[in-house]
């Protein structure tokens, strides 16, 4: 007796869903539809902007490190070519420095 009104239940909704037209099916499964293709372009988008803030996280780390290199290469430069350090190694040579003649080379970065 108590699986009579779970089939009549079951029935009843059978016959609900059979007397749908054939638009209103139509028109129901276009939202489920695109209720789905929205939930995985959702998940898509979001990985993929992780995805692009990973590499941007990775390029900008690159970029400090060459930014470092630089400067330490820079800052080598200057001590190589201070006046004391010039001097010292040409008298080592038996030469003199002269100031006026003394040139020095920069990159076209640093005009």
């Amino acid at each position: 007796m108590a699986d009579q009104p779970l089939r009549s239940r079951g029935s009843q909704l059978q016959d609900r869903i059979r007397r749908f037209t054939r638009v209103e099916k139509a028109f129901y499964g276009s939202i489920v539809l695109t209720g789905i293709i929205l939930a995985v372009s959702i998940i898509f988008m979001q990985t993929r902007i992780l995805q692009v803030q990973s590499d941007l996280t990775n390029l900008n780390t690159e970029l400090k490190t060459k930014e470092t290199e630089l400067e330490d290469i820079r800052q080598e430069v200057n001590e190589l070519t201070r006046y004391e350090r010039l001097s010292k190694l040409a008298s080592s040579q038996g030469m003199t420095l002269q100031k006026e003649n003394r040139k020095v080379v920069s990159s076209s970065s640093d005009e």
